[in-house]
């Protein structure tokens, strides 16, 4: 006989969510109706009489309940079934006959009663040995496999950070690189342009001797000034008069040029032609 859940099931769900629902209705009343009500639906499949929101929260509560007590008589047709094709052996007749498999199963009982002690506990212990082995193994190979990922992933964060490490050093020398070519303005008219490496080579230079580079991009930016030229490669210009200069200083006896007179070159670096560098 099929079972009905109004009936037959003596119990029924109520859900976490349906707190909300309870605590949104206006009073412990409408609450209380709604209880009630649910309880009635689910014992005896009744539907009471309910109005504004006790109506609505009843309607969606009702869904519930009624799948549940569907799945619930599902469950108990399913027992039902398995229960009638595993029924228990069928008992002798009259005439004294047993069923078939009542004498086989007694049979076997017997049999194996005979057979000493051991023997089928032999037989069988190479295969679950084998099954076990073979279990075994498997989880070890998996044990393996995992460990092996694991070796792969520390494998890739490392390369990872390498990569990261390389990307910041070719981003240090890349700016390393661009301050060294930034092109600067100098001298008076700010006509003089060289990289911050020219300069501080030229500087470096000039230092060593006891010259001026200020003194040799001022008068050089005077001339191109009153000149109106553009110069493209002042750096040229200025380190050949470096080493002119520095070449004749070497050369002058300490008597004749005392201290730091720049004024034997101010005239040389006025009157220099410079048409043949342009």
């Amino acid at each position: 006989m099929a079972k009905n859940f109004h009936t037959d099931n003596k119990a029924f769900m109520l859900y976490k969510d349906w707190e909300d629902i309870f605590q949104a209705l206006d009073s412990s009343e409408e609450i209380g109706e709604l209880v009630m009500a649910l309880f009635a639906y689910a014992k005896r499949g009744e539907t009471p009489k309910l109005s504004g929101g006790a109506k609505i929260a009843f309607l969606m509560m009702r869904a519930a309940i009624e799948r549940d007590g569907i799945a619930w008589e599902e469950m108990c047709a399913q027992r039902s079934e398995c229960g009638k094709k595993g029924g228990r052996p069928k008992k002798s007749d009259e005439s004294g006959n047993t069923d078939e498999k009542a004498e086989q199963t007694a049979a076997s009982a017997d049999n194996a009663e005979e057979k000493p002690q051991g023997i089928n506990d032999t037989a069988e212990k190479p295969k679950a040995f084998s099954q076990t082995k073979r279990f075994s193994e498997k989880a070890k190979k998996a044990d393996k496999d995992i460990d092996i990922d694991k070796d792969k992933d520390t494998d890739i964060d490392i390369d990872k950070d390498k990569d990261k490490d390389k990307a910041i050093d070719k981003e240090k020398k890349k700016d390393a690189g661009t301050a060294k070519s930034v092109v600067r303005s100098f001298g008076t008219h700010k006509n003089i342009m060289l990289t911050s490496e020219q300069y501080n080579e030229l500087e470096s230079r000039c230092r060593s001797v006891g010259l001026s580079l200020e003194s040799y991009i001022s008068k050089l930016s005077q001339w191109l000034f009153t000149k109106g030229r553009h110069c493209t490669d002042p750096y040229r210009i200025i380190s050949g008069w470096l080493d002119n200069d520095s070449k004749r200083k070497t050369a002058a006896k300490p008597k004749e040029r005392q201290g730091c007179d720049l004024s034997w070159y101010d005239d040389f670096a006025m009157n220099f032609d410079l048409s043949k560098f342009f």
